[in-house]
Order: C-alpha cells, then structure tokens, then sequence
C-alpha cells in the first residue's frame, strides 16, 4: 500500500496558475507511484476566500484521477481559523473527489481494513485530548493526521501564525504507528517522540526565504491484517509495521533562490550571479547589501535587474533591509585611505577571502560613520 502526504500548498488566486500546476503535478506524481490515496494535512488553500473561489477548478484537475485514489483533506487554519462557523460550512461545500475529514475535535477514518486516520483539524481551543474516547484500533496501521506544531520541534518562520501545540505523547493511548502532520513549512522528520512523525514542508513556494526544492512525502506500507502491539524497547514501531517513506521532488514547484548583490557607495549594484539552472517556476530574491550614498541610482540598478531576471523566473523581488543610505562618506580622509586599502587587498584577493573582505568593508565603513558622528 502507498499513499501521498502533501501539506501546505496555499492554492491561492493572487496566484492561481503556478499554485494550480503544482496541484496538477501532485495528481500525476500520485498516479504515477500508484498510490491508494492521497492526504493532504491542512492548507490545501491559502484562505477562505481562495477555497470558494478556486474550488472548482480544484475538482475539475481531480476529475481524471477519480478511478485512481481517493484523496482526504484535514483542514488547517488558513481554511477554518479566520471564519465563523467555517467547519460546518465547510461540509457544505462541493469539493467533488476530496473527503474532508472536518468533525471536531477529531474523527476517525477507515481506508480499507489495513489503515485507519485519526484525524484533527486545526483548533482553535484547546484539543483536550486527555478526554477524548477513540474507538480502539482495529486496523494493521493508524495514522495521526493533522495540523499544528509538535512543541519544541523548530521555529515556524517568521509571518506564519501560532497553532495549538500537538502534544503528541498525549495520543500514544490511541496507538498511534505514525504521524502525518501539516503547518511546518520545513521538510521535516523525526523519530524521537511516542512515535515517528514527519512533515512534508510547503508544497510550493509560498514566501521569501523557503529554500531547497518543495516536495510530498511518499509513504509504503506492507499490506498485513492488524499488528500486534510491540514493545518500544524491543522494536522501532515504523520498523516492526514495515511503514517506510522518502520524499519526491515537485518540479513545478519551483526553488526560493537568495541572491546577495553588493552596493557599491557611488551607488553601483553588482551584477547579480545566476546559475544556469533556474527555472521558470523559481522565485530570485535580490538581497541589496552594502551602503550607498545614491539611494535612487541603487534602486534603479535594482529595477534594471528585476526586470531582467524576470524575463528568465517565475518571480523576482528585491530586499533593501541590509541596504544603507550615508550622505557624503566617500569624502572623509579616513574612508578614502581605507577604501584604498581595502581595494588594494581585494584585487589580491581569492575565493572565501573575496567574501570577508567584503563583509570587513561594510562593517569598516560603518565604524567610520559613527567616528563622523553619523548614525548606521
């Protein structure tokens, strides 16, 4: 048995076509790996607002896979934290193929006679899950799957939003093999814990700064009838129920590609280094570092470049946060002697040397502004 964990895809109409084709690629990947379905762990959708919009279209791309696999959604706070009563709205909605797996606090869900999902969708309040009583396991396999951040693990990022804390110790009464999360936009797994639990990471880009290559998690699992319970001590659960998983690549997806490009004080860029391997679907960040005392000609150079690159890239941004403007530096003694010097070496200069000299040169010329009495 195989199936498909995706999370945090963000379907969103700002940007509809690229978020769509990474959907369409998931389908294919599924069918591809002959998968028996798919699971998708919370923000399949950026908003709200995107569900009801892009939903159909979100059917019409299942259409042709309907005879493949089967595909269960576990909402997570960017489809039901910000709207009243969306849960039960939610179940209202005709998202064709998809079964939404909503009932709160949890529900739980047979596929087959080999796995059951114990699933949670977000939570606002809450899980209480100390209370909760889940029928006992009658299946080979059962699953966590849900949205939120296992406590301790890794800082979220910054601009995403704090979720109740899973504390998954307090599911182990439920005997629970593994678990398939959702919210972490880093690929992440983890043995340690009560049980094994991964993270698939956004499934595509969806803000600056989430690097290396997005992807879904393909999980394989030896058809048995149910398991008996193993000791801990004995045996890694994951190993004695013959779960294994590893990640595929999502091409459509794209890459964040970081690019510092240095700023010269007459306010020059350098021209920023591009691999020849970008693709059509990557998003170049352009990281403006250096100070420069022509703050219009550096952002113009910036524009020239953006536009340039966007002809090659999905989509191109430009970050000035490490950019300083310093009226009339390059006019102070100290600065031309140092400058001098620090050209002098540079000419000289090879490989990991090039790039703290040219850190040494910003930092120098900062110093040299607060001897001038200036403020950094």
């Amino acid at each position: 048995m195989t199936f498909l964990h995706v999370a945090d895809l963000h379907l969103s109409v700002k940007e509809k076509e690229y978020s769509l084709e990474v959907w369409g690629e998931i389908l294919r990947v599924a069918k591809e790996e002959q998968c028996g379905w798919i699971l998708v762990c919370g923000d399949l959708f950026d908003s709200w607002e995107d569900l009801t919009q892009l939903r159909e279209e979100v059917r019409n791309r299942i259409r042709p896979y309907a005879s493949h696999f089967q595909i269960f959604f576990v909402p997570g706070n960017h489809e039901i934290g910000k709207v009243p009563g969306a849960i039960d709205l939610l179940k209202k909605l005709d998202l064709g193929e998809i079964r939404v797996l909503a009932d709160s606090p949890y529900s739980l869900q047979s596929i087959g006679s080999d796995v059951e999902l114990l699933a949670v969708p977000f939570s606002q309040g809450p899980l209480s899950v100390e209370v909760w009583r889940v029928p006992p396991k009658k299946a080979g396999y059962r699953f966590l799957a849900a949205h939120g951040m296992v406590p301790g693990v890794v800082y979220q990022g910054e601009g995403e939003e704090e979720v109740r804390a899973l504390d998954l110790a307090a599911f182990q009464r439920f005997d629970i093999d593994s678990a398939a999360l959702g919210h972490l936009h880093m690929p992440l797994e983890e043995q340690k814990g009560p049980f094994p639990f991964v993270y698939p990471g956004s499934a595509r880009v969806w803000r600056a700064g989430e690097e290396g290559p997005r992807s879904v998690v393909i999980w394989e699992l030896e058809s048995q009838e149910a398991a008996p319970l193993v000791s801990r001590a004995e045996t890694p659960r994951s190993k004695a129920h013959g779960v294994k998983f590893r990640r595929r690549v999502l091409e459509k997806a794209g890459r964040f590609l970081s690019l510092e490009v240095e700023v010269a004080l007459d306010g020059n860029l350098q021209e920023p280094r591009v691999k020849e391997d970008v693709g059509t679907a990557d998003w170049i960040q352009l990281e403006l570092v250096g100070i420069t005392e022509d703050e219009r000609k550096t952002k113009e150079q910036a524009e020239k470049y953006r536009a340039q690159l966007a002809k090659r890239v999905r989509k191109v941004t430009v970050d000035t946060s490490r950019m300083e403007w310093i009226e009339g530096l390059s006019s102070h003694p100290l600065a031309q002697r140092f400058l001098a010097v620090w050209e002098e070496r540079y000419r000289e200069a090879e490989g990991e040397e090039k790039e703290i000299l040219r850190y040494a040169r910003l930092h120098g010329l900062r110093a040299i502004q607060q001897l001038r009495g200036g403020r950094t």
